[in-house]
Protein backbone atom coordinates (compact mmCIF):
# COMPACT_ATOMS: atom_id res chain seq x y z
CA UNK A 1 0.00 0.00 0.00
CA UNK A 2 1.46 3.42 -1.11
CA UNK A 3 0.01 6.36 0.63
CA UNK A 4 -0.33 9.09 -1.89
CA UNK A 5 -1.69 12.33 -2.74
CA UNK A 6 -6.07 12.33 -1.04
CA UNK A 7 -5.09 9.18 0.60
CA UNK A 8 -2.06 11.26 2.93
CA UNK A 9 -4.85 13.94 3.42
CA UNK A 10 -7.33 11.00 4.62
CA UNK A 11 -5.24 9.33 6.90
CA UNK A 12 -3.78 12.87 8.40
CA UNK A 13 -7.26 13.82 8.85
CA UNK A 14 -8.19 10.38 10.32
CA UNK A 15 -5.11 10.42 12.86
CA UNK A 16 -5.87 13.74 14.23
CA UNK A 17 -9.06 13.33 14.94
CA UNK A 18 -7.98 9.86 16.84
CA UNK A 19 -5.55 12.30 19.20
CA UNK A 20 -8.01 15.10 19.20
CA UNK A 21 -10.95 12.47 20.16
CA UNK A 22 -8.16 10.72 23.17
CA UNK A 23 -7.35 14.29 24.11
CA UNK A 24 -10.87 15.76 25.08
CA UNK A 25 -11.34 12.37 26.78
CA UNK A 26 -7.78 11.88 28.67
CA UNK A 27 -8.53 15.78 29.62
CA UNK A 28 -12.06 15.00 31.09
CA UNK A 29 -11.17 12.52 33.33
CA UNK A 30 -7.39 13.49 33.73
CA UNK A 31 -5.95 10.77 32.25
CA UNK A 32 -2.97 10.01 30.34
CA UNK A 33 -2.48 9.84 26.54
CA UNK A 34 0.03 7.84 25.16
CA UNK A 35 1.31 8.23 21.56
CA UNK A 36 3.54 5.64 19.96
CA UNK A 37 5.22 6.08 16.31
CA UNK A 38 6.48 2.66 14.71
CA UNK A 39 8.22 2.70 12.02
CA UNK A 40 10.41 0.09 9.83
CA UNK A 41 14.29 1.17 10.22
CA UNK A 42 15.73 0.52 6.64
CA UNK A 43 14.94 4.10 4.62
CA UNK A 44 12.54 2.35 2.15
CA UNK A 45 10.05 0.86 4.30
CA UNK A 46 8.65 -2.31 4.00
CA UNK A 47 9.88 -4.69 1.76
CA UNK A 48 6.41 -6.06 0.66
CA UNK A 49 2.78 -5.51 1.82
CA UNK A 50 3.10 -8.77 3.86
CA UNK A 51 6.03 -6.94 6.05
CA UNK A 52 3.47 -4.03 6.74
CA UNK A 53 0.92 -6.34 7.30
CA UNK A 54 2.87 -8.34 10.13
CA UNK A 55 3.73 -5.19 11.85
CA UNK A 56 -0.28 -3.97 11.78
CA UNK A 57 -1.17 -7.57 13.67
CA UNK A 58 1.55 -6.99 16.36
CA UNK A 59 0.50 -3.64 16.74
CA UNK A 60 -3.41 -4.69 17.17
CA UNK A 61 -2.06 -7.40 19.33
CA UNK A 62 -0.50 -5.20 22.12
CA UNK A 63 -2.26 -2.27 21.41
CA UNK A 64 -5.39 -4.22 21.35
CA UNK A 65 -8.05 -2.88 23.81
CA UNK A 66 -11.47 -1.36 22.49
CA UNK A 67 -10.22 2.38 22.76
CA UNK A 68 -6.88 2.15 21.22
CA UNK A 69 -6.30 3.06 17.74
CA UNK A 70 -3.55 2.01 15.09
CA UNK A 71 -3.64 4.02 11.74
CA UNK A 72 -0.87 3.69 9.13
CA UNK A 73 0.33 7.13 8.94
CA UNK A 74 3.11 6.66 6.23
CA UNK A 75 4.37 4.14 3.46
CA UNK A 76 6.48 2.17 6.44
CA UNK A 77 5.09 4.17 9.82
CA UNK A 78 2.17 3.35 11.76
CA UNK A 79 0.47 5.26 15.15
CA UNK A 80 -0.84 3.93 17.85
CA UNK A 81 -3.02 5.85 19.93
CA UNK A 82 -3.12 4.73 23.57
CA UNK A 83 -5.70 6.26 26.16
CA UNK A 84 -5.41 5.96 29.93
CA UNK A 85 -1.89 3.97 29.10
CA UNK A 86 0.42 5.87 32.00
CA UNK A 87 4.57 6.61 30.54
CA UNK A 88 5.86 2.89 31.92
CA UNK A 89 2.66 1.09 30.50
CA UNK A 90 3.27 2.46 26.89
CA UNK A 91 7.28 1.88 27.22
CA UNK A 92 6.54 -1.45 27.90
CA UNK A 93 4.41 -1.90 24.83
CA UNK A 94 6.83 -0.67 22.78
CA UNK A 95 9.30 -2.93 24.00
CA UNK A 96 7.17 -5.68 23.42
CA UNK A 97 6.54 -4.72 19.57
CA UNK A 98 10.05 -4.33 18.99
CA UNK A 99 10.30 -8.00 20.65
CA UNK A 100 7.85 -9.38 18.33
CA UNK A 101 8.75 -7.78 15.45
CA UNK A 102 12.18 -9.36 15.89
CA UNK A 103 11.05 -13.34 16.79
CA UNK A 104 8.98 -13.16 13.47
CA UNK A 105 12.14 -13.14 11.55
CA UNK A 106 11.47 -15.70 8.86
CA UNK A 107 15.04 -15.02 7.35
CA UNK A 108 14.80 -11.51 6.54
CA UNK A 109 15.72 -8.51 8.45
CA UNK A 110 12.48 -6.05 9.43
CA UNK A 111 13.64 -4.16 12.63
CA UNK A 112 11.45 -1.33 14.15
CA UNK A 113 11.67 1.63 16.25
CA UNK A 114 9.52 2.79 18.40
CA UNK A 115 9.27 6.48 19.46
CA UNK A 116 6.79 6.90 22.44
CA UNK A 117 5.53 10.07 24.26
CA UNK A 118 2.90 10.20 26.80
CA UNK A 119 0.87 13.44 28.64
CA UNK A 120 -1.77 14.15 30.98
CA UNK A 121 -4.01 16.48 28.84
CA UNK A 122 -4.97 19.79 29.94
CA UNK A 123 -5.94 23.18 28.26
CA UNK A 124 -2.83 24.64 27.80
CA UNK A 125 -1.06 21.77 25.71
CA UNK A 126 -2.16 20.85 22.00
CA UNK A 127 -2.26 16.91 21.02
CA UNK A 128 -0.19 18.03 18.19
CA UNK A 129 2.84 18.41 21.14
CA UNK A 130 2.19 14.97 22.03
CA UNK A 131 2.75 13.87 18.18
CA UNK A 132 5.69 15.97 17.80
CA UNK A 133 7.38 14.61 20.97
CA UNK A 134 6.58 11.26 19.99
CA UNK A 135 8.27 11.31 16.36
CA UNK A 136 11.64 13.49 18.00
CA UNK A 137 11.65 9.76 20.42
CA UNK A 138 10.90 7.90 17.12
CA UNK A 139 13.81 10.04 15.62
CA UNK A 140 16.30 9.33 18.42
CA UNK A 141 15.18 5.68 18.29
CA UNK A 142 16.68 5.40 14.69
CA UNK A 143 19.59 7.37 15.26
CA UNK A 144 20.58 5.63 17.67
CA UNK A 145 20.87 2.35 15.41
CA UNK A 146 17.19 1.84 15.19
CA UNK A 147 15.93 -2.04 16.24
CA UNK A 148 14.88 -0.26 19.97
CA UNK A 149 11.87 2.01 21.91
CA UNK A 150 12.19 5.14 23.32
CA UNK A 151 10.11 7.86 25.26
CA UNK A 152 7.55 6.85 27.88
CA UNK A 153 9.98 7.92 30.28
CA UNK A 154 13.55 6.03 29.55
CA UNK A 155 15.22 4.75 26.74
CA UNK A 156 15.47 1.16 26.37
CA UNK A 157 18.32 -0.58 24.43
CA UNK A 158 19.78 2.51 23.84
CA UNK A 159 23.88 2.74 25.06
CA UNK A 160 24.87 5.31 27.38
CA UNK A 161 26.22 8.39 25.67
CA UNK A 162 30.08 7.97 25.12
CA UNK A 163 32.36 9.98 27.21
CA UNK A 164 34.40 12.84 26.18
CA UNK A 165 38.15 12.21 25.94
CA UNK A 166 38.47 14.83 28.71
CA UNK A 167 35.75 13.02 30.85
CA UNK A 168 37.90 9.35 30.55
CA UNK A 169 41.18 11.07 31.03
CA UNK A 170 39.61 12.70 34.40
CA UNK A 171 38.11 8.99 35.49
CA UNK A 172 42.12 7.91 35.11
CA UNK A 173 43.42 10.41 37.69
CA UNK A 174 43.22 9.45 41.25
CA UNK A 175 40.51 11.46 43.29
CA UNK A 176 41.82 13.71 45.78
CA UNK A 177 39.66 14.04 48.92
CA UNK A 178 38.08 17.39 49.99
CA UNK A 179 38.50 19.07 52.91
CA UNK A 180 35.34 20.27 54.32
CA UNK A 181 37.17 22.82 56.58
CA UNK A 182 39.79 23.54 53.71
CA UNK A 183 37.16 27.18 53.20
CA UNK A 184 37.11 27.85 56.98
CA UNK A 185 41.02 28.05 57.19
CA UNK A 186 41.41 29.85 54.20
CA UNK A 187 39.22 32.72 55.01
Amino acid sequence: MNIQGDDLIAVHARVENALKLAWAQGLAGSNPVAVLLVAFDSGDGPADNADASNLERTLRVHCGRDHDVVLRRRQDEFIAILPETPPAGARRVGEQIVEAMRSADNGQIHRVSVGVAVSVPDEQQAPSNLLRRAESALQAARDHGGDRCIGGGTATGAPPPPKSTFDQLRDLLPRKKKDPDFKRRTD
